[in-house]
């Protein structure tokens, strides 16, 4: 017979097991969502490409990368309120509000009268401390997803205002588009948020002081582009901040007992895609793919509390796997060719546009930076035709070969040069055609990028947001509800059901 003292014993053991299986049951304590801003199934599958090839085997194959190891994957629809191919702040609004609106809309109904209380909005008020990283700036689209309600993802200095009245604990990664307004004239946002209580940090030394209990705190890169974002991670220097690093303090000063829910945007993989600068594209894939692996050592701590869900809000740029003029063949390995992103290279036409006199600018004196930046050949008759006789028996010869131009891509080459020249001089670029050839950015530039690409085998078909689904990896507590196929606004009730909040309709702010 069991003694009573054994009884109550084994009662609160019970109870106590009972008890972990309900928090358990009730939601994830951790969540990760890291949003491959632009990132689909293509670009992913391009860098696991890229990974095994540059390694030399010879052989096709794919180095998964960590995320695509999720035992979970899913597909989600992305097409907004007005249109098939979403924007990323119509994409947010649904993916953290769970109702559809219009391009450009941020967390506001199709009217633009009713505002949406986010995800992140009600992990705050559940007590979860909140992260919000990006590479691009902390306004943008989709990091202003979690605290922002305006009728315009353009309204750069009022969607910063709701930032630093958010009360969230960890923004990380860019600056901010217009700090002092649209016309200047504004308060700074700086001072606003340090009469809000948040500390901004700017430097590495500062940076790494960082620790717990700081919160309420603003790390932006020492580093931004002309749009307050960071650079590429193919031109970072040794003082900027990798996204890894980020979210790695991010974990380190979020960390408490009532959990936290952290977003962490690779928002640049989605210019590349815009640019049609694969190897950019690739390198800020891979750059975001380090950040999941900082989150992925922490849920491997705390496997029974932590969610981490990886996707995508939309795809960019129609990539292609496959190239006519490759045989259609994939030579990943040759995109490491290229060693800046197109934003170095535009820069690079412009200060020779600056500095050539205008009788002495041709694509052919300028050639020797393409060269040095994209690894391409320009061969005379007599050198090609020796080429080609070693290229029969060395591979060596063969890759040098296939770097060469061919008469058809210097002749889009030398279009472009003229093009770039023209609007340096103060001309545009109007009609169809300079449309889809360039798509509003530097001709020669881009149409590097798209040559490069072409010698590795891979073409893209535009230079905008694409409809297809994107990916949705999941791992850890309940990471088993995204599996399938489903719309961006029943991701909402997914992830608000990972989260352990209540499943209901989304109610307004």
């Amino acid at each position: 017979m069991i003694s009573r003292f054994r009884y109550l014993v084994l009662l609160v053991v019970f109870m106590a097991m009972f008890l972990g299986s309900v928090a358990f049951a009730a939601g994830a304590k951790y969540v990760f969502l890291f949003i491959g801003d632009g990132m689909g199934l293509t670009s992913i599958h391009a860098t696991e490409m890229y990974l095994h090839d540059v390694k030399g085997s010879g052989k096709p194959g794919a180095e998964r990368i960590s995320f695509t190891k999720f035992p979970v994957v899913g597909l989600m629809s992305t097409f907004d309120a007005g249109r098939y191919i979403t924007d990323s702040a119509s994409a947010i609004t649904a993916m953290l509000s769970g109702r559809k609106t219009l391009d450009g809309v941020l967390n506001m109904d199709v009217t633009k009268t009713e505002k949406f209380t986010t995800l992140a909005e009600e992990a705050q008020r559940a007590g979860m401390k909140i992260g919000d990283l990006s590479t691009v700036s902390l306004d943008h689209a989709t990091p202003a997803g979690l605290y922002a309600h305006n009728p315009s993802r353009n309204n750069y200095y009022d969607i910063a205002l709701e930032l630093a009245k958010s009360g969230f604990n960890y923004f990380a990664g860019g600056g901010f588009r217009q700090p002092t307004g649209k016309e200047k004239d504004k308060e700074s946002i700086f001072d606003i948020l340090k009469k809000e209580g948040y500390t901004v940090i700017q430097s590495r030394s500062d940076f790494e002081k960082l620790a717990p209990p700081a919160d309420k705190v603003v790390v932006i890169n020492p580093v931004l582009d002309a749009e307050a974002a960071m650079p590429y991670a193919i031109d970072r220097g040794a003082e900027e901040f990798s996204l890894a690093e980020l979210t790695r303090k991010g974990i380190e000063l979020l960390d408490n007992p009532n959990g936290f829910f952290m977003h962490v945007e690779g928002g640049k993989i989605d210019w590349a895609c815009h640019a049609n600068d694969l190897r950019a594209a690739i390198g800020d894939i891979l750059d975001f793919e380090q950040a999941v692996a900082e989150a992925v050592k922490f849920y491997e701590k705390h496997p029974e509390e932590t969610l981490i869900v990886v996707t995508a809000d939309h795809g960019n740029g129609g990539l292609s796997l496959g190239y006519v003029l490759t045989g259609y063949n994939l030579y990943p390995r040759r995109l490491d060719h290229q060693k800046v992103s197109y934003e170095v290279f535009e820069k690079k036409v412009k200060e020779y546009f600056e500095k050539t006199p205008a009788e002495k600018r041709s694509l052919e004196d300028f050639w020797p930076v393409i060269q040095e930046h994209f690894g391409l050949l320009w061969l005379s008759a007599e050198e090609k035709a020796k080429l080609e006789e070693a290229a029969k028996e060395h591979a060596e010869a063969r890759e040098k070969l296939a770097m060469a131009i061919s008469g058809y891509e210097r002749e889009r080459l030398e279009k472009a040069f003229q093009a770039s020249m023209t609007v340096l001089q103060g001309g545009k670029l109007e009609g169809d055609e300079a449309k889809v050839l360039y798509g509003g950015y530097d001709p020669l530039t881009v149409t590097l990028t798209k040559i490069i690409a072409g010698k590795a085998g891979f073409a893209w078909t535009t230079y905008s947001h694409t409809g297809e689904p994107v990916p949705v990896f999941a791992l850890g507590v309940k990471a088993e509800i995204f599996d399938g196929y489903y719309d961006n606004t029943e991701f909402y009730v997914k992830l608000k059901e990972a989260l352990g909040l209540s499943v209901e309709a989304t109610k307004t702010y």
